[in-house]
């Protein structure tokens, strides 16, 4: 029931954005969205309200993305008129850089009274992090953001996305005896099939940004799962690709 009025909400929130653009004839954009609330956009229809709609989360290949609500005959929809932005953070002193996680990064930056809404993807690649925000809180995280755990650190904003590097992974191949959830999460943490679907039932396991707690949920092909503990991951289902002993072939990539 609590889930129900919730998407009630934001069902009425999305289409009142719609009425917005189309009568202001001008775009509204929305914050980021959780897989789910972009999957329940996706289902309304947004187009009977006289605008189109279109995506972007600040580069390519990000998860958490912003909706834009654009009148129909609106031609300008390019990825640059989304205001969201790329704040670069490298440390201060990189001789004394501890090693870390993108959880450090989220929440040093929401102890800074920033909403989750606010932030998009943190990218990390080696001692560098990419964090994509709102452009209206940019200046707000370069000013304020100063220290993750005991590391010192320098922000700036990016002017262009040819500086933002992609997503990078650890890949590791694997096999399953079926994609239920207990073994995909068995499968990314390396642990134990009890185990997993242990930490399943404790909440522990987020897919596709809804908490899941049972162990017999099927996955599916392109699903990121996050395993409090262990990671963030995105999983590949190749068609057709068994092993002899006919379990699943599976492709995990971890969130480095």
């Amino acid at each position: 029931m609590k889930d129900e009025k919730k998407n009630q909400f934001f069902a009425r929130h999305m289409l009142d954005l719609a009425d917005r653009a189309y009568q202001g004839n001008y775009p509204v954009f929305t914050d980021f969205l959780a897989t789910s609330e972009y999957m329940l956009l996706s289902s309304l229809p947004v187009q009977d309200r006289g605008v189109q709609t279109a995506y972007w989360g600040g580069h390519m290949d990000c998860d958490h993305v912003t909706a834009g609500f654009f009148p129909k005959d609106w031609t300008d929809t390019g990825y640059e008129i989304f205001p969201v932005v790329c704040i670069r953070v490298t440390p201060l002193n990189e001789r004394y850089t501890q090693f870390l996680e993108h959880r450090d990064y989220l929440g040093a930056i929401l102890n800074l009274g920033m909403e989750r809404s606010k932030i998009g993807d943190i990218r990390i690649c080696d001692k560098t992090a990419y964090v994509f925000c709102k452009e209206e809180f940019a200046s707000f995280v370069v000013e304020n953001f100063i220290r993750v755990k005991h590391t010192q650190i320098i922000c700036e904003i990016l002017e262009s996305a040819e500086e933002i590097p992609p997503q990078q992974y650890l890949e590791q191949g694997n096999s399953v005896a079926s994609v239920r959830l207990d073994n995909i999460v068995s499968a990314m943490a390396g642990i134990s099939r009890s185990k997993a679907a242990e930490i399943i039932r404790q909440g522990c396991v987020v897919a596709d940004h809804l908490q899941r707690t049972s162990v017999s949920f099927i996955c599916k092909d392109g699903m990121v799962v996050t395993i409090r503990g262990y990671g963030k991951f995105r999983l590949y289902i190749p068609e057709n690709a068994f092993t002899k002993k006919g379990k699943q072939k599976i492709t995990i990539y971890k969130y480095i």
